[in-house]
């Protein structure tokens, strides 16, 4: 017999009249009860006037995407069990980031607006659309964009992401997987166009890999964003942003071909310059961390076998 016990929900309910406040609920719940049949039994059984989205109930629509015990996570794939704590409790929120509508309804408009900012559908030739070619992928493109295009636009990636609330000129982790998505497959004929829309945003990110934790589909945005800074040779122009980070680029390849490893001071001092390494080097000694930034440091040796690696037979 499959052991049943009642759990609390708390819910921090919102509505524009009363605004924020956390209402309970006794649910029955056993090993096998989704978050979303939870949230089923107190509509249908307590309150009809609890607002959530839920439409698949198997990850694969994203509509579920709330705040568990503080955690954005979709609440198909939380299990009553896993989630609530030593006192059977578990804690429901809207996401972060976006406008409240009602409850746990968020307004995804933002999310919305920013996916269609990278064009995320494929643009293929001409010749392809008319029938006169066929263009297929090789198993190792199809490789490199499968995990990109697992993205259900949940939106949990963003509401996660420090760098979207504090920088809107970034478009956000599922805005840049899903633009990487369609930048490496080589049918597409937008690529110059995506490297355009994507390379200064991809380098505000601050790779604190919170999309990455969160992700329920292991898409991996980071690793997107990552890989789009690779063609930053490609992109037509230059902006503030994307001038620090070709200086960035080559004085990691100077620092490497000289001593055979990433000098922190070096590369702090090159990509920001003097007035930031300064106002920094002060902040550093009221921490009392100055002593970190002048460490000693040694080359690596046997720097031919570097200098191979890198290109150079000499």
């Amino acid at each position: 017999m499959v052991e049943e016990k009642e759990i609390t929900v708390n819910v921090k309910k919102y509505d524009k009249e009363k605004g924020e406040y956390w209402k309970s609920y006794k649910v029955q719940a056993d090993r096998y009860t989704q978050m979303t049949e939870v949230l089923r039994k107190i509509k249908t059984e307590q309150d009809p006037t609890l607002s959530y989205r839920a439409s698949c109930h198997m990850a694969v629509c994203g509509s579920c995407s709330m705040k568990i015990n503080g955690e954005p996570r979709l609440a198909c794939k939380t299990m009553a069990f896993t989630a609530i704590n030593e006192k059977n409790e578990v804690n429901l929120e809207s996401m972060d980031y976006y406008q409240e509508v009602r409850d746990l309804i968020p307004d995804m408009d933002t999310f919305y607006d920013r996916m269609y900012k990278v064009e995320p559908r494929l643009y293929a030739d001409q010749t392809v659309i008319s029938g006169e070619n066929d263009e297929r992928m090789t198993p190792s493109e199809q490789k490199e964009v499968w995990k990109f295009e697992e993205c259900i636009w949940c939106g949990l990636c963003v509401s996660a992401c420090p760098s979207v609330k504090e920088d809107e000129k970034f478009l956000g982790p599922a805005a840049h997987a899903k633009g990487y998505r369609f930048m490496a497959d080589g049918r597409d004929t937008k690529k110059e166009e995506r490297i355009g829309i994507l390379m200064d945003s991809a380098w505000r990110c601050t790779s604190c890999y919170m999309c990455y934790e969160v992700c329920p589909q292991d898409v991996q945005p980071v690793i997107a964003i990552k890989k789009t800074k690779a063609y930053v040779d490609e992109f037509p122009g230059t902006t503030e942003l994307i001038t620090m980070a070709r200086k960035h680029d080559s004085t990691i390849a100077e620092s490497i071909g000289e001593s055979g490893k990433i000098k922190e001071s070096k590369l702090y001092l090159k990509t920001f310059g003097y007035v930031a390494a300064m106002k920094d080097m002060m902040y550093m000694m009221k921490e009392g961390k100055i002593k970190y930034a002048m460490a000693k440091d040694t080359d690596v040796k046997n720097m031919d076998e570097i200098k191979k690696i890198m290109g150079d037979k000499k």
